[in-house]
């Protein structure tokens, strides 16, 4: 069976779609204007927009294209497109190749990663929290790349691109490990086509020495000192590339989106009706709740073990999530955080590790209790801990919220319900 092309990814198929439905409602036009001017619509200003979608059309029909045209040619020259390639620059490579100059067109892609593009796509990696330290290594090979020490800076990013993928792959897999898998929904270069051709050619096994010019990254072949000519502009250009297009997979596999979503099921008529009654519930608890007044080291102690403090509350909660970032549960502090407003289930493990890995605690202390809404409280805290070899005391707000299994906030004491953490990540 042949692979699916990058053109039938959601995303494109759909804006194909839109195009070529506004196409067909042009050509029944002429039926629909009486009817139209009847509803008193501007017939006339729909009129000069329909005169422009033939063209429209004809326009994402050809740029819908260019990503499987584009890997056809260059993925097995160690390039694939991706969401921040600049599209006119792609056509015009798609263009000289298919005129017979794939080596001429090969030139103009590694002319496009000036130093200035480079730093540029750089600033969109900031995007990736599992990337932000490993920008100033990233900085340091730009530099190298500027002042055309390629040897330095192609080893340097052919790294970071490894370990970025490492921290995000749910099996603790890099960019060059075997067999690695870098596909996601509705992505253009994390796509069969995309990154796990590239992960295939930049893995190339290279087993005999040599001199001869290089000019596809092949990792293998310079971490074990096979290939020694690699010193060159192109070379580094596509391990810039690479780096810039597992950006795409990177994005999905952080906030979980990796797998296309589930489609809503609908409610049925008996729901809708339990629904109801349940809001009705939802109104009377409301109408009867008030803020409580806690005072601390009084009411409840100012620091301790969770079981210092009452079932059902949101201190008990916090109380837990900062237990367990002292012991360095990570796991288990992922489940202390808010369904809907934190990081997928999946990926909340390894942002937390991320944030909270350099960070030892040492105490905490409640400094006060704010139930601000009847499904809502923020706690303020004073916290030590130890980062990079210094003490830190800091104070943090945290907000927590009452909700139910699927995430719905609901009124703080309702049954199947429990306090989650929002405000999670120290900023």
């Amino acid at each position: 069976m042949d692979t699916p092309l990058i053109r039938d990814i959601p995303s494109i198929a759909k804006t194909l779609k839109n195009a070529r439905d506004m196409a067909a409602f042009k050509r029944i036009m002429p039926f629909c204007r009486p009817f139209l001017r009847l509803l008193g619509a501007n017939v006339d200003l729909m009129d000069d927009a329909l005169d422009k979608v033939d063209d429209l059309v004809q326009q994402i029909e050809e740029m819908s294209k260019i990503p499987d045209r584009f890997n056809d040619i260059f993925a097995s020259r160690g390039w694939i497109t991706y969401d921040l390639l600049n599209l006119e620059v792609a056509k015009a490579a798609i263009a000289k190749a298919e005129s017979g100059d794939v080596d001429g067109a090969e030139t103009d892609l590694m002319n496009y990663y000036s130093a200035e593009t480079v730093r540029w796509k750089l600033q969109a990696m900031n995007g990736i929290r599992a990337f932000r330290p490993r920008v100033p290594l990233a900085q340091k090979a730009l530099t190298d790349y500027e002042e055309e020490r390629y040897y330095a800076s192609v080893l340097v990013v052919l790294a970071l691109l490894d370990g970025l993928v490492n921290e995000l792959h749910e099996k603790r897999r890099g960019f060059f490990s075997a067999e690695i898998d870098l596909t996601a929904w509705d992505s253009i270069s994390a796509h069969n086509r995309g990154l796990n051709v590239l992960a295939n050619v930049l893995q190339t096994g290279r087993y005999t020495t040599t001199t001869e010019l290089i000019t596809i990254p092949y990792r293998n072949g310079f971490m074990h000192g096979m290939d020694l000519n690699y010193d060159n502009k192109m070379v580094a250009a596509k391990t810039w590339a690479a780096l810039f297009a597992a950006r795409d997979w990177a994005v999905k596999a952080e906030s979980g989106l990796l797998e296309a979503p589930t489609d809503e099921p609908q409610k049925t008529w008996h729901e809708i009706f339990q629904q109801l009654r349940e809001n009705q519930v939802d109104k009377e608890k409301l109408s009867q709740w008030k803020p409580r007044d806690i005072t601390i080291d009084i009411d409840i102690p100012q620091t301790g073990s969770p079981e210092l403090f009452a079932n059902g509350t949101p201190e008990k909660r916090l109380a837990e999530y900062l237990t367990f970032w002292k012991i360095r549960n990570y796991g288990y502090m992922a489940r202390c955080l808010s369904i809907k407003l934190s990081p997928p289930p999946k990926q909340a493990p390894v942002s937390i590790r991320q944030i909270f890995a350099p960070k030892n605690l040492i105490s905490f202390e409640f400094i006060s209790i704010q139930d601000s809404a009847a499904a809502f409280s923020i706690i303020q805290t004073q916290l030590k801990f130890e980062e990079y070899g210094e003490e830190v005391i800091k104070a943090f707000n945290f907000r927590l919220i009452n909700e139910n299994s699927e995430g719905v906030p609901e009124v703080r004491g309702t049954s199947n319900s429990e306090w989650k953490i929002i405000s999670w990540a120290l900023y």
